[in-house]
């Protein structure tokens, strides 16, 4: 790897777009919840892109509980809860709504933002450290 930071933003990215978002709550419920997890790969992704993976579904997590490592703003709340309304009000069963499509779009670019303010300081040592740190949620099964 270089010595310079400047690619770091860059996997980061990659990181936050192979999340996927889920609801967690019942259909009707009146303030969905939603979870991000590592999305299916089709191909395995390289170890730093890995780790980037696991620091942003961290700071999903963050996000969501309004605390972490590094401070979440509103624009970050803002945007995620956006992204559970509109995924909320997609039918179950459904394809994925363009509302959804678009705020997922910008919450990740959010999740990569501060997944950035996280490993600023050492980039290599903080993402291995804090991707250490992420226990992805239980396995579920769809049900056909």
């Amino acid at each position: 790897m270089s010595k310079t930071n400047d690619h770091w933003k860059t996997v980061l990215q990659r990181g936050a777009n192979a999340l996927a978002f889920r609801i967690t709550s019942p259909h009707n419920a009146v303030k969905p919840t939603m979870v991000a997890e590592p999305a299916p790969q089709k191909r395995v992704l390289p170890v730093m892109v890995y780790h980037a993976v696991a620091v942003c579904a961290l700071v999903d997590s963050w996000v969501a509980g309004g605390e972490g490592q590094v401070l979440i703003d509103r624009p970050a709340v803002l945007t995620r809860q956006k992204l559970a309304n509109a995924k909320a009000a997609e039918p179950p069963g459904s394809t994925q709504s363009p509302f959804s499509t678009g705020y997922a779009a910008d919450y990740r670019l959010e999740l990569a933002r501060l997944a950035w303010l996280a490993i600023i300081d050492d980039p290599a040592g903080r993402l291995e450290a804090l991707a250490a740190m992420y226990t992805p949620p239980e396995p579920w099964v769809k049900l056909v």
